[in-house]
């Protein structure tokens, strides 16, 4: 009798800490939104428009990035002249400058998919993330470069690659202090650097509007800088026109 008393204890404090466990992750969430402008001043958000100085393999570049909600987005960037775009989605096609011909290529089915996953999360990855079924659970704590944060772990609905279903899970670590998310990481799924660990750092938090964005950002793959990015300006609901999204020869 004694036994099975302990293993029904044990199954309370296993169960109570589980339920503690998937608080906590939202407490953190609903701190980030307090802190961040409120998750109202969020969701009024449908159009965004920044322009950055960006730092990649030893090249300097003036950017442009436009997001409008629902799903469209656009990255722009100029070098001696010369405008390309990587990438745009206009809702259900992605398209991309070709480096080599500076002709406008769509792209493959798949990457459209992860694309458009990636742009309805505008304006936030975290806003109605239940509506959109992904999961949030708190996987512990880390020290990013000295500072303690709350790691938070995010996952998708699945996407495909290569025909074959993967995961999509993406690892945020909020700061303890402000409770802002100043690294995020994940593995790539497609491309050259399949499979290798790329880490985003967010810095510089400043207010636009009443809205807290970081205003740099580094993106590492296995420890090393690959681009680095200033924010210099950021439009909060801009009148944005659809067709700069779209493919330029309208097909």
């Amino acid at each position: 009798m004694k036994t099975i008393r302990q293993i029904l204890f044990s199954g309370i404090i296993l169960l109570s800490f589980q339920v503690v466990h998937a608080q906590t992750a939202d407490e953190i969430l609903n701190k980030y939104y307090e802190n961040t402008g409120g998750r109202a001043a969020w969701e009024k958000v449908k159009s965004t428009r920044s322009t950055a100085k960006v730092k990649t393999q030893g090249m300097d570049l003036n950017a442009t990035m436009v997001q409008k909600a629902p799903n469209k987005q656009r990255v722009s960037f100029t070098f001696q002249g010369l405008e390309f775009v990587q990438p745009a989605f206009d809702g259900k096609t992605g398209w991309q400058t070709n480096f080599m011909t500076m002709a406008p290529e769509k792209m493959e089915a798949e990457d459209s998919e992860i694309l458009k996953v990636s742009a309805e999360d505008f304006p936030d990855a975290f806003l109605k993330y239940k509506e959109k079924g992904y999961t949030l659970s708190l996987d512990g704590e880390e020290t990013i470069e000295g500072t303690e944060c709350f790691k938070l772990k995010l996952t998708k609905k699945p996407i495909k690659v290569d025909g074959k279903e993967e995961d999509n899970i993406t690892y945020y670590y909020f700061e303890k202090e402000n409770y802002v998310p100043i690294m995020q990481k994940s593995v790539m799924p497609k491309g050259p650097a399949k499979g290798m660990t790329t880490e985003t750092y967010m810095s510089d938090y400043q207010e636009v509007n009443g809205l807290l964005f970081p205003f740099t950002m580094e993106q590492k793959f296995a420890g090393q800088t690959a681009v680095t990015i200033s924010i210099e300006k950021i439009e909060i609901n801009p009148e944005i026109d659809d067709k700069i999204f779209m493919f330029p020869d309208g097909k």
